[in-house]
């Protein structure tokens, strides 16, 4: 049996094995102390209900849900019985890790408030605060309230990012993040990114290396859904030579350096393709691992470069996937691969991966742009060489030889 074969087998064995309302069955237990009217009994079997079709993953969601219809009808009401739960179950000290068993049991308390908590923003501000410090809750659960309510929002996260507990601190970064999987991006709904530049310039030199990290990739997503203010603020921040500062600036434009964004070479001190000119250099070899690719599996690919200069020549290379729209439309999408000095007839050979395919990345619904793609690579701007591939939904067999007889 091979390790994948292995993997599969546990996983299917913990789906089998786990009681997917366990977590429900152990909360109700302790909500019935508290709250003599909370019937443990009905709540397992509506939170059984919600979890039909659904995978372990959504229990946590589906608890939050439940708990609605089984506490007082009065949001302000329910969420004080619900933090009473809360003091009950945190640690003496808040920790930057906590146990699985405490945000099993708080982390459905967090998912209660970002859904029905816009009916009293105070209190909820306060139970988020509380839940931060102990990092039983996430930023993205705070988007409707950043949505519906950003001065409010904002005036709370100035007050918590001169907070002394870095998990709070954290949380305010994460809260901000303009774009994120499985949530609304903000970028449409808050026009004017200063007052979340603003709080960002207050964490950039945070203590926490955590903090520091999330700064970074908030400035990621601004520099895309706000290039101008984005780039202005990472420019100014590019004068103060720290090396805390240089690495936020790396991880900010990682994917804008990728792309070959000329904006974020220069503030990256690296050439671009016009200023270095045209390569001397032959493509030897470019291929794919394989013509026919499954959605699901990495698309590996190898090329080798050859210097044909009489004296050392700088070389930027990037590659092309470009695939074809619902509506016809070709979309081309360039990556960065590096850049490099290359000494004379220097031979220089690359084996990458990529996944998923950045057709793939386009549809948040999970819907894949199947059938025909194209790769080129490139260097200095120009195309050295292509080849076509295809994708499919279903896993590929491959049949060796020696199987077929």
């Amino acid at each position: 049996m091979t390790v994948k074969e292995r993997r599969i087998l546990s996983d299917m064995k913990q789906r089998t094995l786990f009681d997917l309302t366990q977590d429900g069955l152990v909360i109700g237990r302790k909500l019935e102390r508290i709250y003599p009217a909370f019937d443990t009994d009905t709540f397992i079997k509506d939170v059984r209900t919600e979890m039909e079709g659904q995978t372990i993953y959504n229990v946590t969601k589906a608890i939050g849900r439940v708990l609605r219809h089984h506490l007082p009808e009065n949001y302000t009401d329910a969420l004080a019985i619900l933090m009473e739960h809360v003091d009950s179950e945190l640690p003496s000290e808040p920790s930057p890790s906590p146990s699985e068993e405490l945000q099993t049991n708080l982390r459905p308390v967090s998912y209660f408030v970002s859904l029905y908590g816009l009916a009293d923003f105070d209190a909820s501000m306060n139970a988020f605060c509380k839940l931060a410090k102990y990092r039983c809750t996430r930023g993205g659960e705070m988007r409707e309230f950043l949505i519906n309510h950003p001065e409010r929002c904002f005036e709370r996260f100035r007050d918590w990012v001169d907070d002394e507990n870095a998990n709070l601190r954290l949380f305010v970064c994460a809260s901000i993040c303009t774009r994120g999987i499985w949530q609304k991006w903000i970028g449409r709904f808050i026009p004017d990114p200063q007052p979340m530049l603003a709080l960002l310039e207050s964490l950039k030199d945070d203590s926490d290396p955590r903090v520091r990290e999330q700064v970074a990739a908030d400035m990621r997503d601004i520099v895309k859904d706000y290039p101008t203010e984005g780039y202005a603020a990472l420019e100014r921040w590019s004068r103060d030579g720290r090396s805390e500062t240089a690495k936020i600036l790396r991880g900010a434009l990682k994917y804008q350096a990728k792309i070959g964004d000329k904006r974020a070479l220069k503030l990256l001190g690296m050439g671009t393709p016009g200023e270095l000119g045209k390569a001397q250099v032959t493509l030897i070899e470019l291929k794919p691992e394989r013509e026919v690719v499954p959605i699901n599996d990495e698309f590996r690919f190898s090329f080798s470069l050859q210097s044909e200069a009489a004296e050392s020549q700088t070389i930027l290379t990037h590659y092309v996937v470009s695939y074809k729209r619902p509506t016809g439309r070709i979309t081309r999408k360039r990556y960065r691969v590096s850049q490099r000095k290359l000494k004379p007839k220097q031979t220089v050979s690359y084996d990458k991966s990529l996944f998923p395919l950045p057709s793939l990345k386009q549809y948040h619904d999970g819907k894949a742009r199947l059938d025909w793609h194209r790769f080129e690579l490139e260097v200095n701007g120009d195309v050295l060489g292509s080849f076509d591939f295809e994708t499919i939904g279903e896993t590929v067999t491959e049949t060796h030889p020696e199987e077929s007889h």
